[in-house]
């Protein structure tokens, strides 16, 4: 049986993933470890699902459909660069999501729905952000990355979900959307 690594993510208008490039080219000219993350890549993840059957993607694909016709579009802000792990050894660069809070229930109904399908259940708090890029190492100058805390990056109008399947290539990741929903749901 052929499994499929796959994840749940909002996508970027294209208009969107160019500024954020553009905020990660001034990101690498302060932190020269930073490994940007590909401006095509660039996606607000909901949930990782890792391996997975077809039959089982199929299910999520459903779900999704279920949870968009329940589901109205909602604004958030992109604001506000930092890091995980916070402190002195950050891994990675990622962009702030306010007000997380629709975007929060969202996701948990997708978990409880994913749960429901016999799917393992996310140990960690979901945080939502969209990740800019990784570091290669500690940088020599965290305090250059502190103009970066309040930057605003706009408005996210959050319209759909898409599944997508995820295969590893050499220094990048190469997605491929398996299913697409609208939200459509009068809240």
């Amino acid at each position: 049986m052929k499994l499929i690594r796959s994840f749940i993510a909002i996508p970027l208008p294209s208009e969107l993933r160019q500024r954020l490039g553009s905020l990660q080219q001034e990101l690498k000219q302060h932190l020269p470890e930073l490994r940007p993350a590909r401006p095509h890549n660039l996606h607000l993840s909901l949930q990782f699902l890792g391996d997975q059957p077809q039959d089982v993607l199929n299910k999520v694909g459903h779900l999704l459909q279920s949870l968009a016709a329940a589901t109205p579009s909602f604004i958030v802000a992109l604001k506000g660069v930092g890091s995980f792990p916070a402190g002195k050894r950050p891994r990675v660069v990622w962009l702030g999501v306010e007000p997380p809070e629709p975007l929060w229930a969202l996701q948990s109904a997708l978990a409880e729905g994913l749960c429901d399908l016999g799917l393992p259940h996310e140990t960690r708090r979901y945080r939502p952000h969209l990740t800019l890029g990784r570091l290669r190492s500690c940088p020599d100058n965290l305090e250059s990355f502190e103009k970066f805390r309040e930057c605003d990056c706009g408005l996210l109008e959050v319209t759909s979900m898409i599944l997508f399947s995820s295969r590893l290539a050499p220094n990048t990741a190469v997605h491929q959307p398996l299913c697409a929903v609208e939200l459509s749901g009068s809240g």
